[in-house]
């Protein structure tokens, strides 16, 4: 395990665009749940669906420009908080959907975790992982089968979604290996 294979420069534009992302994702989760607090009316969903995703994002922002360049491997605490809301999130779908969302989700837990505590030589492998899921909401999902059937409230809680998809894209675009690293692999 090299727990200093990967970094971020917060310099870089993908770096800040995740950030921002994450951003915009926070905030439209508390929006949400501020103007429609009746979907949140017990602690499971009030700490899932509202606080669970919010500190997530919070921690993100602290953690890739504060670690990014020295412990990258500290970003799997929000990873892992934000998969534990999109498997809380999927509980409401039908069981094989369920099933699936699941499985992508402990996947995202495992690739993200492997990559940035340094065990995959490479994080190639995490821009399909977060990159076709956010093609398919934006494309099959949204766009297709929702753009009429979504009402404001499910606007703002599916934007929130594929800003955190399409944060966590641009930071996997962002992954540096630190070069001596690089000297080993050759």
């Amino acid at each position: 395990m090299d727990l200093n294979r990967y970094y971020v420069d917060s310099r870089r534009a993908s770096v800040n665009i995740s950030m921002l992302l994450m951003a915009i994702a926070g905030v439209l989760r508390l929006v949400w749940w501020i103007l429609w607090p009746e979907e949140l009316s017990t602690a499971f969903s009030a700490l899932t669906q509202g606080a669970l995703p919010i500190l997530a994002c919070l921690l993100y922002l602290v953690l890739v420009p504060v670690c990014g360049k020295q412990a990258l491997w500290t970003t799997f605490i929000p990873v892992l908080l934000g998969v534990i809301f999109f498997i809380s999130k999927a509980t409401g779908f039908v069981w094989w959907h369920q099933l699936l969302c699941t499985a992508l989700y402990l996947l995202v837990a495992v690739l993200y975790g492997l990559t940035v505590f340094g065990v995959l030589p490479t994080q190639k492998l995490l821009i399909p992982l977060f990159g076709l899921p956010l093609f398919y909401h934006l494309v099959i999902q949204d766009l297709i089968t929702n753009l009429t059937v979504y009402t404001l409230q499910d606007w703002i809680k599916e934007g929130s979604v594929l800003c955190i998809m399409a944060a966590l894209l641009c930071l996997s675009i962002a992954m540096a290996k630190n070069p001596e690293d690089e000297k080993q692999d050759l």
